[in-house]
């Protein structure tokens, strides 16, 4: 099926979108990489998903870029040495 073709989502769909974190993460295992790579080739809707997916997570992390200060990240270290309530 061609991208300009008109695409019903269906099964193969739905298992891509379920697989789509996974494989963005580079956590989906090798054996299904290529297929959803096929898929997403060929399937507007579902790349069209993975791209506003890969979009959002690059928005996300450069707002998450806030670092602790440096003493609250000492008092966190010795807290998980010593334990609760003993520092």
């Amino acid at each position: 099926m061609s991208r300009e073709t008109k695409h019903a989502c269906g099964d193969e769909c739905q298992e891509a979108l379920t697989q789509l974190e996974a494989f963005l993460d580079g956590e989906l295992p090798t054996t299904k990489v290529e297929s959803m790579r096929h898929h997403l080739q060929e399937c507007y809707p579902c790349t069209d998903r993975a791209s506003f997916e890969e979009q959002l997570r690059s928005i996300v992390r450069r707002g998450c870029a806030d670092v602790a200060p440096a003493h609250l990240v000492d008092r966190i270290r010795e807290h998980l040495v010593t334990g609760p309530g003993e520092a």
